[in-house]
């Protein structure tokens, strides 16, 4: 166990393998579940390739379930190594995987999901710049949830007892830092892809966002989701 320093950082993205049945289940319909695991797999590979090279720490892919040929080949490109999430919810999740790069010396970690692919890149340089003068830092996405955290301080149990998959989470971790007496910064929101709504905004904003495997999954699908042809 390395002394976490301030000057180190690290980033995590946490997601399921994209296995069809298992990933983006509410797209179902209107996409087959074939059509919303290729969703998904676009989404953390875009997630992969660009959220990385857009700020200079160490990341790791906190994986659910097992990666194949194609994701160890990107996650090899891009320098991110790959680790099983573990069990538990995903509480216990993030909770594991901030204690893990905490132990390997990170003072600065910031997480992630694979659902918000069209983010701005430079959104994660803005979090770690943050966690210079706070101790958290919540990327608020627009349905309650958060499309980012990120800590620098010890993570204790700061996620347990998380009401999620609901319109609260991002409020909770607020006033869960407000209580310790965890200074918060907040960044702009965002999206995640998780319905109908969302992936045919994805579908709009993909090609200017530089998602090229997005804008490949999709372009097959413009018709099925009501979006037209791009």
């Amino acid at each position: 166990m390395t002394t976490p320093s301030r000057d180190v950082t690290a980033g995590a993205i946490l997601a399921k393998a994209p296995v069809a049945g298992a990933v983006k289940t509410r797209l179902v319909p209107p996409l087959t579940p074939a059509e919303a695991a290729s969703v998904a797999r676009a989404c953390l590979l875009d997630t992969l390739r660009r959220g990385p090279a857009a700020v200079g720490a160490a990341w790791t892919l906190f994986l659910d379930g097992e990666a194949d040929e194609a994701l160890r080949q990107r996650a090899e490109a891009d320098v991110v190594r790959i680790l099983p999430q573990g069990e538990g919810d995903l509480g216990m999740r993030l909770e594991r995987a901030f204690a893990r790069l905490r132990d390997e010396g990170a003072g600065r970690v910031v997480a992630i999901g694979a659902d918000s692919p069209t983010l701005d890149p430079a959104r994660l340089a803005e979090a770690f710049d943050a966690l210079l003068a706070h101790d958290v830092v919540i990327g608020p996405a627009e349905d309650g949830g958060y499309y980012l955290i990120g800590l620098s301080v010890d993570v204790g149990d700061f996620f347990r007892e998380t009401p999620w998959s609901t319109g609260d989470v991002a409020r909770v971790a607020r006033e869960r830092a407000a209580a310790r007496g965890r200074s918060v910064a907040t960044l702009p929101p965002w999206y995640d892809i998780d319905d109908a709504v969302t992936l045919r905004r994805a579908a709009r904003e993909a090609a200017s966002a530089g998602c090229r495997a997005l804008v490949a999954a999709l372009a097959p699908l413009h018709e099925r989701i009501g979006q037209g042809r791009p």
